[in-house]
């Protein structure tokens, strides 16, 4: 593996399979632990069938210690980037990461974990919930973490607004696009899952099939594949957030009419598709954009392109538009790009639409939104319907239906998010702050 700035430059030295690191915020301290728990050879299709997750599947099992590993990373020339990765535990008040290593696939999984407060008690074998995402194999790793711990961050958060017993994780993995017949990745994939204590869904990068693939086969601990009672949980999250911008447009406008607005929906995938189906129901006019110029041209078929225009991928932040709704990655609101915009509000499903690795870096940019006169209020605060989708259907399994949880949908994306644009009026605090406040004690009275 030619990789400069990777822990799992480590792990392929050491002969590690997985590698744990957890950071104690009381004494300041990273504390590392390394395994080698299977060989190369272990027939991950045959998982569930011939062994499971609790399994030691090696004659040649041990673990190596903090001063062992931290001895390996400064002779590799890795200190630095150790500490680089400290850094962000510290900022972004992480519990840890879990690293796990299939060698002979280039399988490298990332599970990434917020604070377990909601979780630890909470009767059940999962304590955290978050996605499970893709990455290529050929990005830096650096990066692949710090996707990781911002959506495992805005995870925790997600949960404790709807108010679910479960903290915070996300499991980024950097691998090859997984095909639906290569049952040896997916069955490492659901070993993994079940290693983490997750119940997780299909992000970025990985099919909903997949889901359904790995819940019939390998762990139930996966939910919104296409056999579900739910479904993916793309069309509740544009429910919840199609809510949510009304509720916006009444706070900015003085009004809930969105045939009345032009909208800037940045990405047509599982969530903005049907976002804009939504918006152009109630007779919005659109500008999209989607690196897929198919999904493009479905949308224009279907409504017409004079309700649906479409622009290049970077002229979407000048466009002159009411609302600018990101539906696809994160990391797209910077200090520099504020002077772009030229919309009022900027709300949609996307994570970590701010480009930060902490709250305080969150707030300091949505102060520079609001000096610019732009609504902005913090993505996790109103894009969880599809959490309450995936924990619906983790409880409730056959039984889950959109019907039995589109009240808490509704209370949670519209009926808070209206507290939280009240009490910013209010207070003269923004909308991130005080979704922040309402929530912390909840995460934090433990840490």
């Amino acid at each position: 593996m030619n990789i400069k700035e990777s822990v799992f430059r480590l792990m392929e030295k050491a002969d590690l399979t997985s590698l744990e690191m957890f950071y104690n915020r009381k004494k300041d301290r990273l504390i590392l632990l390394g395994r080698k728990e299977w060989d190369d050879s272990v027939p991950w299709e045959r998982y569930m069938d011939e062994f499971s997750h609790e399994d030691i599947l090696t004659d040649d099992y041990r673990a190596t210690g903090s001063m062992s590993l931290l001895d390996i990373f400064d002779e590799l020339g890795l200190s630095d980037y150790l500490k680089r990765i400290k850094q962000l535990l510290i900022e972004g008040r992480h519990h840890g990461i879990e690293f796990y290593y299939n060698t002979r696939k280039n399988i490298r999984v990332m599970y990434c974990k917020h604070l377990n407060t909601l979780g630890i008690r909470n009767r059940s074998h999962a304590i955290r919930s978050g996605g499970i995402r893709r990455h290529e194999p050929e990005e830096p790793e650096i990066d692949v973490i710090i996707d990781g711990l911002n959506l495992a961050r805005a995870m925790a958060y997600k949960n404790a607004i709807a108010d679910l017993p479960y903290g915070g994780c996300k499991t980024v993995v950097q691998c090859e696009k997984v095909n639906l017949d290569d049952l040896e990745t997916i069955g490492f994939l659901g070993y993994v899952i079940s290693r983490t204590r997750t119940f997780t869904g299909p992000d970025m990068g990985f099919q909903p099939e997949m889901a359904d693939i790995i819940r019939d086969r390998y762990t139930k601990a996966i939910t919104g594949g296409t056999r579900s009672s739910m479904g993916p949980t793309g069309g509740p999250t544009a429910y919840g957030e199609y809510l949510a911008i009304k509720e916006a447009c009444e706070f900015v406008y003085g009004d809930r009419d969105i045939s009345k607005r032009k909208v800037a929906v940045q990405g047509l995938g599982a969530v903005g598709y049907p976002l804009a189906g939504y918006l152009l129901k109630e007779g919005a006019r659109l500008v999209v954009t989607d690196i897929d110029p198919s999904n493009v041209k479905r949308l224009q078929k279907k409504w017409g392109s004079d309700l649906v225009e479409y622009v290049e991928p970077e002229d979407i932040y000048s466009a002159d538009v009411d609302i600018l709704s990101p539906s696809a990655t994160g990391g797209i609101i910077t200090g520099e790009r504020i002077s772009q915009l030229k919309c009022r509000i900027i709300l949609g499903p996307a994570n970590n639409q701010l480009r930060a690795t902490s709250r305080e870096g969150e707030i300091a940019l949505s102060k520079k939104l609001a000096d610019a006169g732009i609504l902005f209020v913090v993505d996790w605060a109103h894009n969880t319907a599809g959490v309450i989708a995936g924990w619906a259907e983790w409880v409730w399994q056959e039984n889950a239906t959109i019907d039995r949880i589109r009240p808490k949908i509704e209370s949670v994306c519209r009926d808070n998010l209206r507290e939280i644009l009240k009490r910013s009026r209010d207070t003269g605090k923004t909308p991130t702050e005080v979704a922040y406040e309402n929530v912390e004690g909840l995460i934090y009275r433990e840490s």
